[in-house]
């Protein structure tokens, strides 16, 4: 894994090396292990290496062809390449080097832009044809590698993170108010948007071509129901639909174990994140290291997993560590995480991310597999059992649901989520009711706190465009696609990538091989969530592998003890920053707003923690990117 940067001038302008320097630079985190750029006239790129594949020099980057004609930087990681390179070598290519970045230039020159179809892997990459006057840049399927870009005024910049970007002089900083309304109903800003006004996502699955001033985005994969697949799998009795989905996902994790640096595993303790250790395990042969983080409030550890985590590593026999984050780590850190998210996120995890990846990076390891993904392909949120009792509930009379309310909601496994589970089975429409278990901030609450009348709904504006991929699909299925497209890529996956790559850790993510997607998307959906059991035929996958304890525990996320920092730890801190005579000076809330929030959280009326982390961050991100104080001067701790 690594950090990719370039600017290309459309107009006849030369390109900067000083300019390019600053932007591969101010990634040095993605890769400490070298750095290369390429300036010819109006085009430079930039890399910053974290060697993983082939740690020799050969390995460096930019890499180029034989003739000097294609150039190519590139993040992330290709596992089928050394089969590609075979078919390459087959077709007359000479090799230089064992990485597979020479793969991919190979892959170019033989199959111009659409050489991004033969990839199974994670990647952003960035190819110049010195020939055609051509940049090509392209991210992988499911998003799991960033790549942002910014259309100039006659120039195209992109970088692996927004702040490479914004070393660019050439580039305006103002905030996107879409995006931020966007980013209050969903704790994230989904793409294409960023919360820049003028920087944007290349979506997962795109390739964008700058040829001759004009560009030119297409997509290359999308993920869709294959009819003759289906119909396989409905005709397979569920122990051998388990069989082939466990020796799917091994053959996954076994393509992700390939590395010359050390790898690892980051632990939770939950299903997926155990089912990859133990996979790990049976293919190494011995011990893997493993490491889980949690939170610590007075010295003790109730609110974390560690429980769990330990009783898997002990299974294993894991080379076990743990990460303990206290209310000082937590904001201490905190401006750090926000420069390193490059946006607010509104959820606080993105910080123990770092701290596991930084002890994982001080013990030795540089690459952790990790269980994202997993919920998103088999069902396995709150809103995804959520949805299949609603379709119960709706079968009912309207007369009779009043009397059978009660009976309904004892079937409700999580006592917790009791009135949003009704609340949300109680909607009928499936925009709106596919709205409730995300929404934060109502839109009625957004008009009044951004006193702005004229924003779209976050629905129309993220969600609309997908409804046409998502005709002739149940409604789970529906639920589905959305995450996939939108949560998965803008939530987890830059959160897992950002904070990885503060510590200088690949994360890599085997439920995500594309093929094992397109697997798992054509199984029914009662063999997802079955009586209620969310990933139920996953579950049944790994009954060989797991404990049953391990298999069937209830979910529990990741806990925080953010609402009660918030009252305490952290108090003094969120009323300064919120409350205080010169906070929010942007303009951007009403300031009376904001203070009834925290007010009513500090009291106990309410549990407003989802609205009031959400303002901090933001209210960070705004000091660091848009006023442009250095994250040296916002100490908090």
């Amino acid at each position: 894994m690594c950090g990719i940067c370039g600017k290309l001038y459309l107009d006849g302008r030369q390109a900067s090396q000083s300019q390019i320097d600053s932007m591969t630079d101010v990634m040095s985190h993605r890769g400490p292990d070298g750095r290369g750029t390429f300036v010819e006239g109006g085009i430079a790129f930039g890399h910053r290496r974290l060697s993983i594949i082939d740690l020799s020099p050969l390995g460096a980057q930019p890499m180029m062809n034989e003739d000097g004609s294609v150039a190519v930087i590139f993040n992330g990681e290709i596992y089928n390449y050394l089969d590609l390179r075979e078919d390459l070598r087959k077709a007359g290519h000479l090799f230089r080097s064992s990485s597979d970045t020479e793969v991919i230039v190979h892959a170019y020159e033989e199959y111009g832009p659409s050489f991004t179809t033969r990839l199974n892997g994670m990647f952003a990459i960035a190819v110049w044809d010195r020939k055609k006057k051509e940049l090509t840049i392209t991210r992988d399927r499911l998003g799991i590698k960033p790549l942002y870009y910014h259309l100039g005024d006659g120039f195209i910049s992109f970088a692996s993170e927004i702040k490479s970007i914004l070393e660019d002089p050439d580039v305006p900083r103002s905030v996107d108010m879409q995006s931020l309304s966007n980013f209050l109903t969903l704790h994230y800003v989904p793409g294409p948007r960023t919360m820049f006004g003028n920087i944007t996502k290349l979506q997962p699955g795109h390739t964008m071509v700058v040829k001759n001033g004009s560009v030119k985005i297409d997509r290359f994969w999308e993920l869709k129901k294959d009819e003759s697949l289906a119909n396989l799998i409905r005709g397979a009795d569920n122990a051998s639909l388990s069989a082939h989905l466990y020796s799917a996902l091994r053959e996954s994790v076994k393509k992700r174990m390939q590395s010359d640096v050390p790898v690892g595993a980051l632990l939770s303790g939950g299903l997926d994140s155990s089912a990859i250790l133990g996979i790990m395990t049976e293919l190494s042969g011995g011990p893997v290291p493993s490491f889980t983080v949690g939170y610590s409030s007075s010295g003790n550890d109730s609110v974390s997993e560690f429980k769990w985590s330990r009783k898997v590593a002990k299974h294993f026999q894991s080379d076990y560590s743990e990460a303990v984050v206290t209310a000082d780590d937590f904001l201490g850190f905190l401006p750090r995480a926000v420069w390193h998210q490059d946006e607010p996120i509104g959820e606080p995890a993105s910080i123990p991310l770092y701290f596991v990846s930084k002890l994982a990076k001080d013990s030795g390891v540089t690459v952790l597999l990790t269980g994202e993904g997993s919920d998103e392909i088999f069902a396995g949120y709150n809103r995804h059992w959520g949805e299949t009792l609603a379709g119960y509930y709706r079968l009912v009379p309207g007369l009779l649901r009043d009397t059978l309310i009660d009976r309904l909601i004892q079937m409700i496994p999580r006592a917790a989520l009791l009135k949003k589970g009704h609340r949300s089975m109680s909607i009928p429409d499936f925009r709106d009711r596919y709205m409730s278990w995300h929404t934060v901030f109502t839109e009625d609450v957004k008009r009044e706190l951004l006193k702005q009348n004229s924003l779209r709904d976050t629905f129309t504006d993220v969600y609309q465009k997908l409804l046409p991929g998502t005709r002739g699909l149940n409604n789970l299925d529906k639920i589905l696609l959305f995450d996939l497209n939108v949560w998965l890529p803008d939530d987890l996956l830059m959160k897992k990538d950002k904070m990885g790559m503060a510590t200088s850790i690949e994360a890599r993510v085997p439920f995500l091989d594309y093929t094992f997607v397109e697997l798992a998307f054509q199984i029914p959906s009662n063999l997802k969530v079955k009586r209620l059991e969310t990933k139920y035929i996953l579950k049944k996958a790994l009954e060989g592998l797991l404990p049953k304890e391990v298999i069937y525990r209830k979910k529990e996320g990741f806990p925080t003890p953010i609402s009660h920092w918030i009252r305490s730890e952290l108090k003094d801190f969120t009323l300064d920053l919120l409350c205080s005579e010169g906070a929010l000076g942007h303009g951007l809330f009403d300031k009376a707003l904001v203070r009834r929030i925290v007010d009513a959280h500090m009291s106990g009326r309410e549990d407003n923690n989802r609205m009031i982390f959400p303002l901090i961050n933001f209210e960070v991100w705004h000091r660091i990117f848009i006023s442009g104080l250095p994250v040296r001067a916002l100490n908090y701790s």
